[in-house]
């Protein structure tokens, strides 16, 4: 019988330690694969969030957009109206909560140009209150220098650093630029949480 040398024996050792070694790095490499593609889904994840946030936001914009267009075609219909027919400067939580009497003049045709114009207001804040989450609304200003339509809305996304809701900026004097479109008119006395979006028609 022939038996095993030693230089064969030390092959064999050689060997099955190559194998370990081949098993164990097979084992880092899928750990590695693993923490790599927990980081992927981790990012992935996060931009899945911003996407959302993003959307929310443009559905919102498309919203107010809607009602300060519809306003200022209403304006336009009713030529006979004055300065004062067309204000609306109520709170926030009064807005948010309160019907207004309507007379159907647009249907009636038998209304004065000042009650076509409350008729429209009360469309106008229906429509805040219906396509706005706990929307509200107000309208200042002149027909000739034109009208201010600010929708309000609650926004449940807008947080400080610290998670709790932030506070929009109010509106003064020398507020400008892109400012003065997102900042919240002191009459509204808006609560954290709620975001302003002001737009000027001219009739």
């Amino acid at each position: 019988m022939s038996q095993a040398t030693p230089h064969r024996s030390t092959q064999r050792r050689a060997r099955r330690q190559r194998k370990c070694q081949i098993k164990g790095a097979t084992l880092i490499e899928a750990l590695v694969s693993l923490l790599v593609m927990s980081f992927g889904l981790l990012g992935l994840a996060g931009l899945q969030a911003s996407g959302l946030t993003f959307q929310k936001a443009a559905w919102s914009m498309h919203r107010v957009t809607d009602i300060t267009s519809d306003i200022g075609e209403r304006i336009r219909a009713n030529p006979k109206a004055v300065d004062a027919d067309y204000q609306y400067t109520s709170s926030y939580a009064t807005g948010k909560a309160a019907t207004l009497t309507k007379l159907n003049c647009r249907t009636t045709g038998a209304c004065t140009a000042s009650q076509t114009a409350a008729d429209d207001l009360a469309d106008l804040l229906l429509k805040a209150q219906t396509l706005l989450p706990q929307g509200s609304m107000q309208i200042t200003g002149t027909v000739a220098g034109g009208f201010v339509v600010t929708s309000m809305y609650m926004d449940k996304d807008f947080l400080t650093t610290a998670g709790t809701l932030d506070q929009t900026a109010t509106c003064t004097a020398t507020t400008t630029g892109i400012d003065a479109r997102n900042c919240c008119p002191a009459a509204a006395a808006a609560p954290a949480g709620v975001r302003c979006r002001n737009f000027t028609i001219v009739p």
